[in-house]
């Protein structure tokens, strides 16, 4: 009888081929999931609840003062006006836009009165396009304005105190 080692033979690499790939797929999925954490994720839910609650209050002061207006969003420059309210002693503001899922997305400016009354500043490149949530706030951070938008605009958003 002509006997060959097992390790000759086709079968036993056959059934072990399969279990072989599933633990290195497994270890490849593990091992990507491990590194790719979501951005979103917050840790102490907590601390989050009562920021978000001082949050509120500033979103009430600004509809206390009946803030309202005109944001515009161009590959130049963002533009914002008061349409409503009493705005006069705000100087300049603060604008960040949020992306709903990109952190690198995200970017802050800082917008100043011109002449005219607008809030503007010039962007060096254009804003990524996107899903984004915008916030408007004054230099001492007293209220607070939200409004989500897809960038790029097709028309101006009109800004109110409404928390969305």
């Amino acid at each position: 009888m002509n006997t060959t080692p097992w390790y000759k033979q086709f079968w036993p690499w056959f059934l072990l081929f399969f279990p072989l790939v599933t633990i290195i797929a497994c270890v490849g999925l593990i091992t990507l999931a491990v590194g790719n954490g979501p951005d979103m994720v917050v840790d102490d839910y907590y601390k989050k609840g009562k920021a978000i609650n001082l949050e509120l209050t500033k979103f009430n002061k600004a509809k206390a003062l009946y803030l309202h207006g005109d944001l515009d969003i161009s590959d130049e420059r963002i533009t914002f006006t008061f349409t409503k309210g009493d705005a006069s002693a705000v100087a300049a503001l603060n604008v960040g836009l949020y992306h709903r899922t990109i952190s690198d997305k995200d970017v802050t400016f800082k917008l100043t009165k011109n002449a005219l009354g607008q809030y503007t500043t010039l962007l060096d490149s254009p804003i990524a396009q996107g899903a984004y949530t915008v916030f408007l706030t004054p230099f001492d951070d007293s209220w607070k304005l939200k409004e989500n938008v897809q960038l790029p605009l097709k028309s101006i958003v009109k800004v109110s105190p409404e928390y969305k």
